[in-house]
């Protein structure tokens, strides 16, 4: 998929006996290694390919195998149907059917590195932002999460996005960030465990999402963006420019589907519009000072 530059047709979706979705329990990465290491792999793999399918790409892929210490002959042919796989899969919710192999190099940007300024922050503050706009996701159920953070910074906050993209159809600029968390089903012995997008359901990536504090990463990428697009993008307005962020779980996206009822996220990815109180809150409340 990734050498063809093709969109591969798109599968129907399988359902049982009582007409509910099911999903494969096994990928293509399922057995990639684990760990930093291999998702910095990953990470690079992502940065490297070319999107629509070309001759290096398979360069690209054995040199950082190479360099992770992984062997080519046993990991190229999966990669290459794992990250085609992710390239085809339709992102759903307000990005409808787009598919990242669709987004040319003019629409994207790979690691946007950023410094943010911080007068002074500290947890109270933060459990603020997130209280608005209760009707967006990650409100008051990360909330508890955030409250046991000990937070007391100042100075700059540096970072980088793994991607920033422009959405085709509105115009609208996104965040997304490649993550490589295995959720699935171990097994005892020599028996591999199981890893596939039935395991990637919005639940499951959810409770991944509150652990680790991607809300909060999302958050403070969403400024950085929103900094970055209002000192760029002549007449920026964030309702009409900013679009919101996507969380790509690689080793469940599905590849090329067709698209569920009313373009619901299928599993693999969280997908959100920008909760714009929020963002504005927390860019005023990173460059404000206390009393």
């Amino acid at each position: 998929q990734l050498e063809s530059g093709r969109d591969p047709e798109p599968e129907p979706l399988e359902t049982n006996v009582d007409g509910e979705t099911t999903w494969s329990d096994t990928g293509p990465l399922a057995d990639f290694p684990r760990g930093p290491g291999p998702g910095d792999c990953l990470h690079r793999m992502l940065e490297r390919i070319s999107f629509q399918g070309d001759s290096s790409d398979a360069e690209a892929l054995e040199a950082e195998l190479r360099r992770t210490g992984l062997d080519p002959d046993l990991w190229i042919d999966r990669l290459r149907d794992g990250l085609g796989q992710v390239l085809a899969t339709p992102l759903g919710g307000p990005l409808d059917s787009l598919a990242l192999r669709q987004l040319s190099p003019e629409r994207r940007l790979h690691e946007l590195s950023f410094d943010l300024p911080v007068s002074h922050m500290v947890t109270s503050r933060l459990v603020e932002v997130f209280r608005r706009e209760p009707e967006s996701r990650f409100g008051e159920d990360y909330i508890p999460h955030l409250e046991q953070l000990a937070i007391n910074s100042r100075g700059f906050l540096t970072g980088s996005i793994d991607l920033v993209f422009q959405d085709p159809q509105h115009q609208r600029w996104w965040v997304l960030d490649w993550k490589s968390n295995w959720i699935g089903e171990r097994r005892t012995g020599a028996e591999p465990g199981l890893c596939g997008p039935h395991h990637y359901s919005q639940e499951a990536m959810e409770e991944q999402m509150l652990h680790h504090h991607y809300p909060l990463q999302a958050h403070l990428y969403l400024v950085a963006l929103h900094r970055h697009l209002r000192w760029r993008l002549p007449d920026y307005d964030p309702e009409q420019h900013l679009g919101g962020y996507v969380y790509c779980f690689l080793r469940g996206m599905p590849g090329a589907v067709i698209a569920s009822p009313e373009n619901a996220v299928g599993p693999g990815r969280i997908v959100e519009p920008v909760p714009l109180n929020r963002i504005a809150a927390l860019d005023r409340a990173l460059g404000e000072v206390p009393a």
